[in-house]
C-alpha cells in the first residue's frame, strides 16, 4: 500500500510540473510571482501542498487565493500556512502564522485553509481599510436577486476580527467588519464604497430602486436622495475608447446605458460617474465628490467608522 500511495504520489507531483512549467509560461514553484494569473497561483499552492507530507493550511493571502476572494493588489510572492508554533517565521519563501486556537480549517478546491471569516479578518488587520471592505463585501454578498451563497456572514466576520490578537489588526479589521455591505456588486463598488467613506461623504444609500411611471428603472449603485444624486461605479472603461464603439453590440449598450441615465434624471436624480482611477484613490474621490456638489466631513467620518488619522487607515 505505501508503494502504490508513493506511485500515486510521484505521478501527481509529476502532473503538477508539467502543468506548472508548460513551454512558454515560465511558472516552477519559485519562479511563480505576483504577476502570474489566479490559475498560476492556485497551482502553485496545489503544487506545495503535494510536496508536503502533511497537508498544509494556508493562510492570509495564500488562502485568499484558495478560497477565491478579490485581492484588490498582488499578492506577495511568499507562500502563507498556519502552524502550531509560539511565534511567526520565514524561511524559503514560507511564511507560518500561529494557528488560531478553536478555528476549524476548512478543505475546498483539494486545498486545506482558514475559514474565509478568519481569512478575511487576518488580511483586514494586515492590509488597508479599502482592501479589507472588498474582501468582506465579496464573502457576504449574496447576489443581486439572492442566488448566491455568501461565504460568510456578518456575525462570523465580527467574531473573527474580534478574536485577532494584535490591538491595531483587531481595530482594524472590526472597522472593516462593521462596515461591510453584501449589497456591492463588484469590487470597484466596494472600493468606491471604502474611498467615500474616507473622503468624508455621507453614506449613500446603496442599490437603492428609482422608479418612474412604468416601473423600476434601475438601481444605481450609490444615492444620495436628499442631494438628487446618484453615483455609477463605471467599470466599463473600453466602452468608450472609439476602438469599441464601431461594434453593434458596443453601440446599443452605451444607447441604452444613455436611456436609463436619462429616465434616471427625469425621475429627480443627476447621474455621476467615476472609473478605477478615481474609484481607489481616496484623494481623487474627494476632489471628485467635491466638484460634484457632496459635502465632506472627513473627521466624523473616520470617527464612525472606528478609524483616526492620527493611527492610519
Amino acid at each position: 500500500m505505501t508503494a502504490l500511495h508513493d506511485t500515486f504520489r510521484s505521478a501527481r507531483l509529476h502532473r503538477l510540473h508539467l502543468r506548472a512549467v508548460e513551454p512558454g509560461r515560465h511558472a516552477t514553484l519559485q519562479q511563480i510571482g505576483r504577476k502570474r494569473s489566479r490559475r498560476d497561483q492556485l497551482e502553485r499552492l496545489h503544487l506545495f501542498a503535494a510536496m508536503r507530507q502533511r497537508p498544509p493550511v494556508f493562510a492570509y493571502w495564500s488562502a485568499a487565493i484558495v478560497h477565491g476572494l478579490p485581492l484588490l493588489n498582488a499578492p506577495p510572492a511568499t507562500i502563507h500556512v498556519v502552524a502550531a508554533g509560539p511565534a511567526e517565521s520565514a524561511a524559503r519563501g514560507i511564511v507560518t502564522h500561529r494557528r488560531t486556537v478553536g478555528v476549524a480549517p476548512v478543505r475546498t478546491r483539494g486545498l486545506t485553509a482558514t475559514p474565509v471569516a478568519e481569512t478575511v479578518a487576518a488580511l483586514a488587520g494586515r492590509t488597508s481599510f479599502v482592501e479589507g471592505v472588498v474582501l468582506a463585501d465579496y464573502s457576504l454578498h449574496a447576489g443581486a436577486f439572492g442566488d448566491r451563497v455568501p461565504l460568510a456572514t456578518s456575525a462570523e466576520l465580527a467574531d473573527a476580527a474580534g478574536a485577532l490578537t494584535d490591538p491595531e489588526e483587531r481595530r482594524r479589521a472590526l472597522a472593516v467588519s462593521r462596515f461591510a455591505d453584501g449589497r456591492a456588486e463588484s469590487p470597484l463598488e466596494s472600493v468606491s464604497r471604502a474611498t467615500i467613506a474616507l473622503a468624508g461623504a455621507p453614506p449613500p444609500e446603496l442599490q437603492l430602486r428609482v422608479h418612474d411611471q412604468f416601473g423600476v428603472i434601475a438601481r444605481p449603485g450609490f444615492c444620495w436622495p436628499e442631494l438628487g444624486i446618484a453615483g455609477e461605479a463605471d467599470g466599463a472603461e473600453k466602452l468608450q475608447h472609439p476602438a469599441f464603439r464601431r461594434f453593434p453590440d458596443v453601440r446599443q449598450a452605451l444607447a441604452a446605458r444613455a436611456e436609463r441615465d436619462r429616465r434616471i434624471e427625469a425621475a429627480g436624480l443627476r447621474v455621476i460617474r467615476w472609473r478605477w482611477a478615481i474609484g481607489r484613490r481616496v484623494d481623487l474621490m474627494r476632489e471628485f465628490l467635491t466638484r460634484e456638489g457632496v459635502p465632506l466631513d472627513p473627521g466624523r467620518r473616520l470617527g464612525e467608522l472606528g478609524l483616526g488619522p492620527e493611527r492610519g487607515l
